[in-house]
C-alpha cells in the first residue's frame, strides 16, 4: 500500500567513506566523487558510500539504491532496505556502505534512489577505461 506522502530527495553523494559522530550524529563524508578510472574490465572498486537525504514523508517507505549502466541491462550494485519518516517537517539520512562493487564495463552508470518504488532521485557516475601510458622516450 502506497504510503501518503512521497518523501522528497535533497542529496545523493558517492564518496569513499563516511564518518558518523555517535554522540551528535553529524556525518562528514570524505572524498566525494562522480568517476572511477580503471585499466581493465571488470573492474572492483574495494569500497565507497552511498549519502541519502531526504525530507517531507510521512510513515515506513520500502527503499532501494540501485546503480545501472545506461545500457539498462548491466547493475553494478543494489541494496533494499526500509525507511521510517515520522515528521515530514524533518530530514532524515541515510549511509549505504558497499564493498567490492564490480564495474563490468566502462561508461555511464546511473545511481538510482526510490522510495515506495518512486523514483526519487538520481545522479551519474562514470567509468573510465584508463590507456595504458608508453614509457617516456630513451627509457
Amino acid at each position: 500500500m502506497p504510503s501518503p506522502e512521497t518523501p522528497m530527495g535533497l542529496a545523493l553523494l558517492i564518496c569513499d567513506v563516511i564518518i558518523e559522530d555517535k554522540l551528535t550524529g553529524k556525518k562528514s563524508l570524505v572524498g566525494l566523487f562522480d568517476r572511477i578510472h580503471a585499466r581493465v574490465f571488470p573492474c572492483v572498486h574495494a569500497s565507497m558510500a552511498v549519502f541519502v537525504s531526504l525530507t517531507s514523508g510521512h510513515g515506513k517507505y520500502p527503499c532501494e539504491i540501485l546503480c545501472r549502466h545506461t545500457d539498462g541491462k548491466t547493475t553494478a550494485f543494489s541494496a533494499k532496505g526500509a525507511i521510517v519518516m515520522p515528521d515530514p517537517s524533518k530530514v532524515v539520512d541515510l549511509v549505504f556502505r558497499l564493498n567490492g562493487v564490480r564495474f563490468p564495463k566502462p561508461g555511464t552508470y546511473w545511481v538510482h534512489f526510490l522510495a515506495d518504488e518512486m523514483p526519487i532521485m538520481m545522479r551519474p557516475l562514470q567509468i573510465l577505461r584508463v590507456k595504458e601510458q608508453a614509457p617516456p622516450a630513451g627509457k
